[in-house]
């Protein structure tokens, strides 16, 4: 659910998986699960098949986001993706899927549109303050919870300022015009389309 809601349509979708808010005491066994499925993606044309990540729209998009991975990098946050298949990638903008461990979700600072997903961990015990955090970036699209605790899903839920809400499935897969599909703060209106 991950890495589909980060990396489909090169994380070029409004809704896709920007922050990934890890909880300390299975961040080092997801992290390295999560780094052998990215190492698995192919980056490439959309229309072959085994593509699963395209290029994202434009050079200027692809130049923002270098330049974004550059800055987190030289803040010394660590930042690890796939070397892309040069022959692949002959032709147009791409941008290999880019994972970035982050100290703080003050320091993203902006969306980044395209195929970068930054890592936050956190203490069970800040699980309130992380949710305040998330919700003080005034983004408000699409968020998810992964867990099987019920009382975690409820607290998320009552924590959530964002118009779509998904529990242990991926964020990316609302049909607009069909199903209920909106959002709040930055991300929104307030009405929903569907």
């Amino acid at each position: 659910d991950v890495v589909s809601s980060a990396f489909d349509s090169a994380g070029q979708r409004c809704s896709a998986l920007r922050l990934l808010v890890v909880q300390d005491d299975v961040a080092e066994r997801l992290l390295a699960m999560l780094e052998g499925a990215v190492r698995e993606l192919r980056v490439g044309d959309p229309r072959a098949l085994a593509t699963d990540v395209g290029p994202v729209i434009d050079a200027d998009a692809q130049a923002g986001i270098a330049r974004h991975v550059q800055a987190m990098q030289a803040k010394g946050r660590r930042v690890w993706r796939p070397e892309p298949d040069a022959a692949a990638t002959v032709r147009g903008h791409f941008v290999a899927p880019t994972v970035i461990e982050l100290q703080s979700v003050a320091e993203l600072g902006r969306e980044v549109f395209g195929p970068v997903l930054h890592v936050l961990r956190y203490a069970r015990e800040d699980l309130a303050a992380t949710l305040e955090q998330v919700n003080a970036t005034g983004y408000g699209l699409t968020q998810g919870v992964h867990t099987r605790i019920d009382e975690t899903v409820a607290q998320v839920v009552a924590a959530s300022r964002a118009g779509n809400l998904y529990v242990n499935r991926n964020i990316v897969g609302a049909v607009v015009g069909v199903q209920p599909f909106g959002g709040e703060g930055l991300s929104g209106t307030g009405p929903k389309a569907g």
